[in-house]
């Protein structure tokens, strides 16, 4: 018995079969080079666009302190207007509200949007801002700020090479990442819009927050610094700071 093998012949020579082939190979590893350039781009542009959105939120938080401090004045009724820069104090457990009383010193804290009449402004990678307030500014200060002469603030701004301002009032911190040493765990309270329900929560402390370089730690008033980002080790450091001085208000 003959058997008979089927076979399909190609209707095109060979030479057309290995062009097209090599015609597909070359469309794939555009597609494929492409992609790697758009991931690429997409990082970069994500880099770029960090310190932008950090200093516009920073920015629109500080003027809400401004704004706060010039209509905060308890004399509503003196013929001399507004009296006093009151600045509020912190919000200690990350629902938007200032805290009140704070103590007598300088307090550190979320920053207390709510009160503001803001939303909860974060930073890049998503975390609410801190901030600082001097002792002589917050509400319930036992002097208070009269505009006609403002007391000195305790705070100081430097760079990696000294001393950038004196006399800062408030310091407000885009704390960034979570770096090394670091942890910000709600437990044992519940996670609030910014913080935690628990105080003493690791989520809420300062020093999960801010970093140290040049031998200043943020999480610790009075002093503070800026860290120019080409300088940054984003390991260790990668604060954004901007600061609020008497003479602002």
């Amino acid at each position: 018995m003959v058997r008979v093998r089927s076979v399909i012949k190609s209707n095109h020579p060979p030479g057309v079969e290995r062009g097209a082939a090599l015609l597909i190979f070359m469309m794939l590893l555009t597609v494929s080079v492409a992609a790697f350039l758009l991931s690429g781009m997409s990082r970069i542009s994500h880099q770029l666009s960090s310190p932008f959105h950090n200093t516009r939120v920073l920015a629109e938080a500080k003027n809400a302190l401004i704004a706060y401090a010039r209509l905060s004045d308890p004399d509503l009724s003196a013929d001399t207007g507004l009296n006093y820069r009151y600045l509020p104090c912190p919000d200690q457990d990350g629902d938007g509200l200032a805290e009140s009383p704070c103590g007598a010193s300088s307090v550190e804290g979320w920053l207390p949007w709510m009160s503001l009449g803001l939303a909860p402004l974060r930073d890049a990678s998503g975390t609410c801002l801190r901030y600082f307030v001097a002792a002589a500014y917050k509400q319930g200060t036992a002097t208070p700020p009269l505009v006609s002469a403002l007391p000195n603030a305790e705070f100081t701004l430097n760079s990696r090479s000294g001393l950038v301002a004196a006399d800062v009032v408030a310091v407000l911190i885009a704390p960034g990442n979570v770096v090394a040493g670091q942890s910000r765990s709600a437990a044992p309270g519940n996670v609030t819009e910014c913080g935690s329900t628990a105080s003493a929560s690791k989520r809420n402390q300062a020093d999960n927050y801010m970093d140290t370089t040049a031998g200043i730690n943020n999480a610790l008033a009075p002093d503070f610094i800026l860290s120019p980002l080409s300088l940054n080790d984003t390991g260790s450091f990668n604060d954004v700071v901007i600061s609020l001085l008497s003479g602002e208000l």
